[in-house]
């Protein structure tokens, strides 16, 4: 039995089949994991535990490797949700809103700095996943917090009023003696930015009058090239992904010809997409701030978002909670409370690409190779609409001339042009 921090309880997970995580497991059973839920509110309607089943899509996949993948994943997401988010499966809810409010009331002055920065984060209203990310490096700051001793107090232990940009100077080096290498003028930037926006939303809860990431400069980052997919490489992929993997096929075509990023498309649903106009609408979501826009649909993926369009337009009506994503379970249609998240796009093509084909490239640069090409073509069209003008300017009917006689300087031309548009997209 697993106790939680809510007081509550859960059973260890059963898997059916008992062999699924094995090469013996049958496609043709029924795949599930199941456990029992303990409220001590609810003891006497659950006397032996609420049942939770979790199925999500498991029998909908035919192949044996990405049925045991997402197995292992709706797990992880499960456990993640029990002993992190306050998951009640009886309720259906995380932790409540009314918890929030009670937090609102606890926070003032002579809160403790650590404390503090963790219930300015769990009031904050922001994107699920942003705020995943900042909870992230809540312990390494608590860590530098605590081996920093001012006066005789632990810096965690200092009241937040009393937090000033010194102490955050101290702290960043503390993290930075900490993490060693890692500690990069990334690392530190993005630690800036997260803190910044703990400390303004402590700032509107009055609990302290200003906010010590101020003056904190940026530090310049050296700039890495992105490793990009060779064009042997691409070929690979995208035979191996539409001979094996055909929805993560579609899905990375979809992405490579969107403009948008992962966590966009797989927030996209049924209602979204235009077939009419040709456009599909995402959220664009940065901190705190939410805008949508609408996208044109690239003619080399249509053919793609209709066959999408058209599984997901098949699929009966589902909950009433819940809303028809096109990119779920299997980067397939489906009826869920929320979309999957975005670590399942990189942990597949980790999983099916890099381990399977020795690819070292990662999912995300395929939308900088893109920008690439894109800004590549504008170029050519842009040089034969000069070469053309220039061409009837001399009297001759093709451009042959131009390029290789007349403009002494075509070929210098074409490689410092192409040399700038690979340093800014690459």
């Amino acid at each position: 039995m697993n106790l939680l921090k809510n007081g509550c309880r859960y059973s260890d997970f059963n898997f059916f089949p008992d062999n699924w995580n094995t090469t013996r497991a049958s496609l043709k059973k029924t795949w599930r994991i199941e456990y029992r839920f303990y409220d001590p509110e609810f003891k006497e309607k659950y006397s032996k535990g609420y049942p939770k089943v979790i199925k999500a899509g498991l029998n909908r996949l035919m192949i044996l490797e990405d049925r045991q993948q997402l197995m292992r994943e709706l797990l992880a997401v499960e456990r993640d949700l029990l002993e992190n988010q306050g998951y009640n499966p009886i309720l259906n809810i995380k932790e409540s809103q009314a918890a929030n409010e009670e937090i609102s009331q606890l926070v003032d002055s002579k809160t403790p700095f650590i404390q503090a920065l963790e219930m300015g984060l769990d009031l904050k209203v922001m994107d699920p996943e942003s705020k995943k990310d900042i909870k992230n490096k809540l312990p390494h700051v608590k860590a530098a917090a605590d081996a920093i001793k001012l006066n005789g107090v632990l810096l965690s232990n200092m009241p937040i009023s009393s937090i000033r940009r010194k102490h955050i100077r101290l702290l960043f080096n503390k993290i930075g003696d900490n993490k060693g290498e890692k500690w990069t003028a990334n690392n530190y930037n993005r630690y800036r930015t997260d803190l910044r926006i703990i400390f303004s939303e402590l700032n509107e809860l009055e609990a302290m009058d200003v906010n010590p990431l101020d003056g904190i400069k940026k530090r310049k980052a050296i700039t890495k090239e992105r490793e990009v997919l060779s064009e042997a490489e691409r070929t690979l992929v995208n035979n191996h992904l539409q001979d094996k993997y055909p929805t993560f096929w579609r899905f990375l075509h979809i992405f490579f010809h969107s403009g948008a990023r992962e966590t966009e498309l797989l927030n996209v649903e049924r209602k979204h997409v235009n077939l009419d106009k040709g456009t599909f609408e995402v959220a664009i979501k940065k901190g705190d701030s939410c805008r949508t826009e609408f996208r044109a649909i690239n003619i080399n993926a249509l053919t793609l978002w209709k066959e999408i369009v058209e599984e997901a337009d098949e699929l009966p009506a589902g909950g009433k909670e819940e809303k028809l994503y096109l990119f779920s379970e299997d980067l397939a249609p489906s009826w869920r409370a929320k979309p999957i998240r975005q670590e399942q796009i990189s942990r597949r093509w980790k999983f099916h690409v890099k381990d399977k084909l020795g690819i070292t490239a990662d999912f995300y640069p395929l939308k900088h190779l893109n920008t690439t090409e894109t800004v590549g073509n504008e170029f050519e069209k842009a040089l034969n609409t000069a070469r053309e003008k220039a061409a009837k300017q001399n009297g001759h009917t093709t451009t042959a001339m131009v390029r290789n006689i007349y403009d002494i300087k075509s070929k210098d031309r074409e490689l410092e042009i192409k040399k700038k548009i690979n340093n800014k997209f690459a």
